[in-house]
């Protein structure tokens, strides 16, 4: 019985960067997703402010208001209940390990 196999390293390794690409999309609308359950609330603004971007490997979620930064640092700032600073900060910790999932399942879904 004969066995042969032909690597192709280059579609391997392309693969694998649509699924990286895949996943930290799908991990970062995850997280941003996670966030607005506890962004500040008045108008609404800063909420529908949110975007996930994921550019050469990089993904950036954020909220994109002049005073995002302050909302989310400030722990004196009073929040409706439910609302708080640290709104990024908080689910990107309680749910890392659940991003990585996300991020290694879109890889495996690219591979098979």
């Amino acid at each position: 019985m004969a066995v042969s196999a032909h690597w192709n390293g280059g579609d391997f390794a392309d693969l694998v960067a649509e699924g990286v690409e895949e996943g930290l999309f799908e991990s970062g609308e995850t997280l941003l997703a996670q966030s607005n359950a506890l962004v500040p609330i008045d108008e609404g603004i800063l909420q529908n402010s949110g975007t996930n971007e994921v550019a050469d490997g990089v993904a950036r979620v954020g909220y994109n208001t002049p005073y995002a930064l302050r909302q989310h640092e400030d722990l004196t700032l009073r929040h409706d209940n439910g609302r708080e600073a640290k709104f990024l900060e908080k689910p990107l910790n309680a749910f890392g390990p659940e991003l990585e999932t996300i991020i290694a399942s879109a890889i495996a879904r690219r591979l098979t």
